[in-house]
């Protein structure tokens, strides 16, 4: 028989594994489910609460066809068939940075190895029209971050997300890939490769269930859990309105560090970095300038067994 927690993580898993809830609605299903674990989906969805929620009938039928047409059981195996594990805000090895953050994913989905979310994590991101400076920028601060036993984080899109979780394979290092697609769909589909080379030998991430297209709103959401998920955030290059700030700010709004390496003031590309260094982003020369904010983070969590290195 399942316990109390069990049974709350279960259903939870069925919502989400249907695609049709958003964040938000599953953390009010999840909060509803804790407060009374036996209510139906109907009496949580017509409670005062839920009858504010936008389309609660409609929800409320598109589950019921759902579950009519769906077999749980051939669901399962579909995930099972592709290594895809599942982890819910309930659970033990859920990322506790995560709980932190506004609005956190109330299930995730994964392939690969999970520790990695117990190391050390900087995430770095920066434009998808990568240059030659971006390039050169990595090259010099990769190799000592890698040394350092640290886990880089990022997006999986083309540019420099793409050359940070490649440069760190190469270093043979450890990156955790955030996607906003299902785990089976691939944006940039060039990328697919990459993606099933993470999913086999690192660690590859998403809120999202199988099945799950590319869509706009999904690649804000990712940015937020790159931010989340990270101790710190290093914005390589980035134009004046890009995914990379979005990025940046969020962390700033979570409480993470910063750090943006300039760039040429005259060129578009780095608009971006360089007004976040005159917002207060730290300024990144050298490796030094990051282990110099982060270090001392980074000790107080090992004495407390929260990252193993």
């Amino acid at each position: 028989m399942l316990t109390k927690n069990e049974a709350i993580k279960t259903k939870l898993i069925h919502y989400s594994m249907m695609g049709i809830f958003t964040t938000e609605q599953l953390n009010y299903l999840k909060d509803c489910l804790l407060y009374a674990p036996d209510f139906s989906l109907e009496e949580i969805l017509f409670m005062e609460q839920g009858r504010r929620m936008k389309n609660a009938l409609s929800l409320l039928e598109r589950v019921r066809i759902l579950e009519k047409t769906q077999d749980t059981s051939t669901i399962m195996e579909q995930y099972q068939k592709r290594n895809v594990h599942v982890v819910t805000i309930l659970d033990e090895e859920y990322p506790p940075s995560l709980k932190e953050i506004y609005q956190p994913p109330v299930v995730l989905y994964y392939q690969g190895d999970w520790r990695l979310t117990r190391r050390r994590r900087l995430g770095i991101v920066g434009s998808r029209n990568v240059t030659e400076y971006g390039k050169q920028v990595l090259a010099k601060l990769l190799p000592p971050l890698i040394k350092e036993h640290i886990t880089t984080v990022s997006g999986l899109a083309a540019g420099i997300d793409q050359e940070v979780h490649t440069k760190t394979m190469g270093l043979e290092g450890n990156t955790i890939a955030i996607i906003g697609t299902g785990i089976d769909r691939y944006y940039p589909r060039p990328n697919q490769g990459l993606q099933e080379k993470i999913g086999k030998e690192q660690l590859l991430i998403s809120e999202y269930p199988l099945g799950t297209p590319p869509k706009k709103h999904h690649f804000p959401m990712r940015n937020r859990l790159i931010a989340g998920l990270s101790h710190g955030v290093l914005v390589v290059e980035a134009k004046q309105r890009s995914g990379s700030l979005i990025t940046a700010n969020v962390a700033l709004q979570e409480n993470r560090e910063v750090f943006a390496v300039p760039g040429n003031i005259l060129h578009p590309a780095y608009q971006g970095t360089n007004e976040l260094i005159r917002s207060g982003a730290k300024l990144v020369l050298s490796e030094e300038d990051i282990f110099e904010e982060l270090q001392a983070l980074w000790l107080l969590k090992n004495n407390k067994n929260k990252i193993n290195i």
